[in-house]
């Protein structure tokens, strides 16, 4: 199910992405729906499995609070989850926690992807 929610991920974040103009993807096939009435299929990726919503959850709002470098967004680090956890009062096993970080290497890959 965790490949579920990569590929979830993986799909939202590439067409999440800004273009050189700052509009994404998902912005300009928005717009082309809007303008044909029809949805174009770019819009629609992988199911999200909703038995792992308190993961994409808690790796959102760990995303939301990460640090960014010369060349873009950091990695979110293990203090920085563990961290996270103490202040939210969030239980997380390991699993959910491994399950972050590699929903954060999607994200840093497409992001970070030219």
């Amino acid at each position: 199910m965790i490949e579920e929610l990569l590929d979830f991920a993986e799909h939202e974040f590439s067409i999440s992405k800004p273009d050189k103009n700052g509009i994404s993807e998902r912005e300009h096939l928005e717009q082309v729906e809007r303008q044909t009435g029809r949805r174009p299929k770019g819009l629609d990726g992988p199911d999200f499995p909703t038995l792992l919503s308190h993961i994409w959850s808690a790796f959102v709002a760990l995303s939301g609070g990460r640090t960014m470098g010369f060349s873009g967004p950091n990695p979110i680090t293990y203090e920085q989850i563990k961290a996270w956890k103490e202040l939210t009062q969030t239980p997380l096993s390991s699993w959910e926690v491994e399950a972050i970080k590699r929903l954060d290497v999607v994200y840093l890959g497409t992001t970070n992807a030219k």
